[in-house]
């Protein structure tokens, strides 16, 4: 079974590696975990990451992560250290894979072909709420002078709108294209069209988007804390540069 999907919008950048690590068959309810949160055994989370890492060119060393808030702040991987908060991550420099946990919320994964520079950012409702999107273009515009017309852009599989039940809180804060009413107080909420709405907003290309369709509630191909609870495995979305090809190991691919 494959463990990790690799998005096809990068397929043809030079020393470009990304993925989003899938459940796998292992030590259910685990699967292939990549965190340490969720109660799962330290060291096989350690040889997870360690294996994804490799299987795209990198030291395990060398993953870049943050402790994830469900904000807009967005965090340089020279800034990264063990307890860094925020929910994007973004860099120029080749030789790190950078990370974001995610089990329903929403994976984004960026590349400025101009001027080669990598964007990892995590998108809850909170978080599209409060543009964690329009936040990450600013800081690439800003310390990178990315044009948006220039970013390739991955939205991974995340709770998708045939399954994403919400109460009013949550759809309060959503135009009701993206919060369809299915009774009193109970919505079905579209993460993903919201996040496309606010990439497009920010200036990237339609055709530079690759939108990932599956459902994170119903495809048990993927972690979902929706789905399984307290304890549910969570993903990684990853993307790096490297100028090393990284050889195949036991990994499968979607």
């Amino acid at each position: 079974m494959a463990l990790i999907y690799e998005p096809k919008i990068f397929a043809e950048c030079a020393g470009v590696r990304a993925a989003l690590s899938l459940r796998g068959t292992n030590s259910t309810p685990f699967g292939f975990n990549m965190s340490l949160s969720v109660g799962d055994d330290s060291q096989l989370v350690a040889d997870n990451r360690a294996r994804l890492a490799t299987r795209l060119g990198f030291g395990a060393d060398r993953l870049a992560t943050l402790r994830q808030v469900h904000g807009d702040t967005v965090v340089n991987v020279d800034n990264v250290y063990a307890a860094s908060e925020g929910d994007a991550i973004v860099t120029d420099r080749e030789g790190w894979l950078l990370a974001v946990s995610v089990a329903d919320c929403a994976p984004i994964l960026m590349y400025d072909q101009a001027n080669r520079v990598v964007a990892a950012v995590h998108s809850g409702w909170r978080g599209t709420q409060q543009n964690v999107v329009e936040a990450t273009i600013g800081t690439m515009k800003k310390k990178y002078s990315t044009n948006p017309d220039e970013v390739l852009c991955y939205v991974g599989a995340a709770a998708s709108q045939c399954c994403y039940e919400v109460g009013d809180d949550v759809a309060q804060h959503f135009d009701e294209r993206f919060s369809r009413s299915i009774a009193d107080g109970k919505y079905l909420f579209d993460n993903k069209g919201r996040v496309l709405e606010q990439l497009i907003s920010c200036g990237l290309q339609p055709i530079n988007i690759e939108m990932d369709i599956r459902c994170t509630i119903c495809d048990s191909h993927f972690h979902s804390y929706r789905r399984d609870g307290l304890r549910s495995g969570r993903m990684l979305a990853v993307i790096g540069m490297t100028t090393e090809l990284a050889n195949s190991d036991s990994l499968g691919t979607a």
